[in-house]
């Protein structure tokens, strides 16, 4: 019932539903001008999408970084000179329809899109092996990625999302923790209730789903709507949603052979951090977990030190 009321409250135009929600923690400062000129942007098309990426060249260990909804590749601007300086090769793309990345109309399968990744990975000859790191919807396609490519797969790190389909997958949908699931996946509708108010309604999903709600400054917020009001952007990153029902059946796939290379399960404390570990032991038999304190869903944005300290303690040494 909620998420009706919410969407009716949007479409009449309610802006003060999307009221900021205070906070007083800080954003982390941001990257340097040092740190900012280890990064460099591309423009690579594989499987007939143009992918937009940044790539930062530490070293021979490849680290792939995966966003979500609701994200670019700039929620990385954290991690990825930490780990370039720690001597990895970073490799953070827009996902299929995101950010800078071609936004076709199919094609939003997270085993589809692990595909797009691996020819990406391939075409910009990083690999064949990496490590990939997730978090959201980058999440699910960093399951893929690890389950259709094991053997080119160093380490697997999740991050604050669970998978479509996997216990306890049925239960979670069914609260109000994941709403906008539902919301999300209704074709068209979400679209026109949205495509008018992205600059009030992403900030108040932001912070809505932040514990530091600090770290979603207005020049992170005025990024991220300047992205997803591009014409096409929402409605590629509500596909994500839509296709969560083809996501649970190539799943129950994957799950059937368990992951055995190295996984880290991340979560926040304030979101699914207590749930991640343990959806994990169900598809993977070597995994270690840790929850990030003071932090939602937006866990290398609102608590980046930690997730650095998190990925670098357990992430191949950088020189091998």
């Amino acid at each position: 019932m909620k998420r009706f009321v919410y969407a009716a409250a949007l479409f009449l135009g309610a802006s003060a539903l999307f009221s900021p929600v205070s906070s007083h923690a800080q954003a982390a400062p941001l990257p340097s001008a040092e740190d900012q000129a280890l990064v460099h942007e591309g423009k690579q098309e594989v499987n007939g999408v143009r992918y937009h990426y940044l790539i930062a060249r530490g070293g021979p260990q490849v680290i792939v970084l995966l966003h979500g909804w609701g994200s670019t590749s700039y929620m990385w601007r954290y991690v990825m000179p930490a780990l370039a300086h720690r001597g990895y090769t970073v490799l953070a793309p827009d996902l299929r329809g995101l950010g800078d990345t071609s936004r076709p109309a199919t094609g939003y399968e997270k085993a589809t899109i692990a595909q797009d990744i691996h020819a990406l990975v391939a075409a910009l000859k990083l690999g064949p092996e990496v490590s990939v790191v997730g978090h959201d919807m980058g999440g699910m396609v960093a399951y893929a990625y690890a389950s259709q490519y094991p053997s080119e797969t160093r380490t697997f790190t999740i991050m604050d999302v669970p998978l479509p389909g996997i216990d306890p997958w049925d239960k979670l949908v069914g609260t109000d923790r994941v709403w906008h699931f539902h919301f999300f996946g209704q074709r068209d509708v979400a679209e026109l209730l949205v495509q008018d108010h992205v600059a009030e309604f992403l900030p108040w999903f932001h912070n809505n789903e932040a514990v530091n709600a600090g770290a979603f400054t207005k020049e992170v917020d005025d990024y991220y709507v300047r992205k997803y009001s591009m014409p096409g952007a929402l409605r590629a990153g509500f596909e994500y949603y839509r296709a969560f029902g083809q996501d649970a059946k190539d799943n129950a796939v994957f799950s059937r052979t368990p992951l055995t290379m190295p996984v880290l399960a991340l979560g926040g404390t304030g979101s699914f951090g207590p749930l991640i570990g343990d959806q994990m032991s169900h598809v993977a038999t070597n995994v270690r977990t840790v929850q990030i304190e003071n932090a939602g869903h937006w866990i290398a944005e609102e608590q980046p030190d930690q997730v650095i300290a998190a990925l670098v303690s357990f992430l191949p040494s950088a020189r091998k």
